[in-house]
């Protein structure tokens, strides 16, 4: 029995690794619920190409943290994270990490599983320098302020209705065809009161 199952399992991971591949499709994410989501939200350079565990059919970046915004309790004693982990195949969202520039700093929001970073090419992963200053105070103090209570519900047709005052109505896709439109780069969705949510202003002269 023991033979058959070991055979029965190869040939069903040999039929995964042959079917025809899927491309992931991933949900567009303003960068507050990314940070809201997120178990791990930190800065950090990749150091180097992806190493691939053939066994667990997953790959890991080396990484250096720079900074962390979200998950000091979550790690608990753990006062650094060294690497990321991803599935190894695009199919099933493996993230592939493209630029050759060790110096240069990225916005990384993933999964929390065992004690290890995972994250997919679904991830919030961007070039710190391509965040702009309202998004970069979002992750380093506003964003969590509107984690609890608040929800930033998308809208890409019409009509639109929130199902909640405690919802903010994100129109990006709809208004600009992009998810990195106004309410994206500068405003975050926080409470005015208790019960209350409403797009607010994160650039400097708002603050």
């Amino acid at each position: 029995m023991p033979q058959f199952m070991s055979w029965t399992s190869g040939i069903l991971m040999l039929l995964w690794l042959i079917a025809p591949s899927k491309a992931c499709t991933c949900v567009p994410h303003h960068p507050q619920m990314a940070f809201c989501n997120s178990d791990i939200v930190i800065r950090a350079k990749f150091m180097g190409t992806a190493e691939v565990n053939q066994t667990s059919l997953y790959q890991r970046y080396e990484i250096k943290m720079t900074k962390m915004f979200k998950g000091f309790s979550a790690l608990r004693d753990a006062s650094d994270i060294r690497f990321v982990y991803t599935p190894a195949m695009e199919s099933v969202c493996g993230y592939f990490h493209k630029s050759q520039n060790r110096s240069e700093e990225f916005l990384i929001a993933g999964q929390l599983r065992n004690g290890f970073l995972h994250i997919t090419t679904c991830s919030f992963i961007v070039p710190w320098s391509s965040l702009s200053s309202a998004q970069r105070r979002g992750f380093t103090k506003a964003y969590a302020a509107g984690c609890e209570a608040c929800t930033v519900f998308p809208c890409s047709s019409v009509p639109c209705k929130l199902e909640s005052d405690t919802h903010c109505l994100w129109t990006d896709q709809l208004l600009a065809g992009s998810e990195k439109g106004f309410q994206s780069r500068q405003l975050a969705c926080l409470p005015q009161q208790p019960g209350l949510c409403t797009w607010q202003s994160l650039r400097p002269w708002a603050a």
